[in-house]
């Protein structure tokens, strides 16, 4: 991202789960009834890409984007049903669960983590919104590329004798292979058992439907434009011989038909799930 300047993608994911509520029918994915607003004035320009005359690109990431958010927080209830009080948001962007928080979840410690410049610029629009940040969140200043998550932690009450369910969703592919392998190894550091990581990996070009070559160009320009490349790509192999090499022997990667089943089954879509991504869980036993 650009320093001085809001990550781009993170106000595009934003604009994706505030278009999801809008333009798709209930049942929806996720009720994330406070994207527009975090998102500014330019919301209603934003949000408004992804309705039914948008392209099939952002159409795509209109179901993607809530279903990455969902899975995050059903793998969170989860946990929270096994103890699991502490939720790590890598890259946290204009994420809103601390303003949708179910109260039987109000015992978690939130530690929201993103770049520093991100993280003020969302600090100023919620001052904006006159909303007052829940007891239980604490916002973490954290440049991937320069600083490791266990040192920004150990600033706060994170403990690392408990376990935690740690989101890294919409972060990996623009980070450097050893950047994101140093930081695999840095969470299996300070993550006690029970604990899982869950993140989201980009695709080899070469393993995706040839709708997606028909405009990875224009993606790509518009990616460098903001300063935002998709800078790595993993196979399925690949992916787990990293995470088990980094730490974490148990190494979950969804399967792509049972992520339809779950998720897209009940719901009233045309939409097809997006091919580009693999859902994966790292977990300390």
């Amino acid at each position: 991202m650009i320093d001085g300047q809001p990550s781009d993608t993170a106000l595009q994911v934003a604009a994706s789960r505030a278009a999801h509520l809008r333009f798709d029918p209930a049942p929806h994915l996720l009720e994330d009834v406070h994207a527009a607003d975090l998102l500014g004035p330019d919301a209603i320009a934003k949000v408004d890409g992804y309705g039914q005359n948008g392209p099939w690109i952002l159409q795509e990431n209109r179901l993607f984007m809530p279903l990455r958010a969902r899975y995050v927080e059903d793998r969170l209830r989860e946990g929270h049903a096994r103890g699991i009080r502490q939720f790590v948001i890598l890259g946290a962007g204009l994420d809103s669960f601390v303003f949708r928080q179910p109260t039987d979840l109000s015992d978690l410690r939130v530690f929201e983590i993103d770049h520093p410049s991100m993280q003020a610029w969302k600090r100023a629009r919620l001052r904006a919104l006159g909303w007052t940040l829940p007891d239980n969140a604490r916002y973490v200043p954290c440049d991937f590329e320069r600083s490791r998550v266990s040192e920004v932690l150990a600033k706060t009450d994170f403990d690392p004798n408990e376990p935690a369910i740690v989101s890294w969703m919409g972060v990996v592919y623009y980070l450097e292979k050893p950047t994101v392998e140093a930081t695999f190894r840095d969470l299996s550091s300070i993550l006690s058992p029970e604990s899982e990581v869950v993140f989201d990996v980009m695709r080899p070009w070469d393993e995706l439907p040839e709708r997606y070559e028909e405009i990875r160009s224009v993606l790509a320009q518009y990616l460098s434009g903001a300063g935002e490349p998709h800078i790595n790509r993993y196979r399925r192999e690949e992916i787990i011989h990293t995470v088990q090499e980094s730490g974490f022997p148990d190494v979950l990667v969804e399967e792509r038909q049972e992520l339809e089943r779950r998720y897209l089954a009940p719901l009233e879509t045309d939409i097809p799930l997006s091919h580009r991504f693999r859902l994966v869980v790292a977990r300390v036993p």
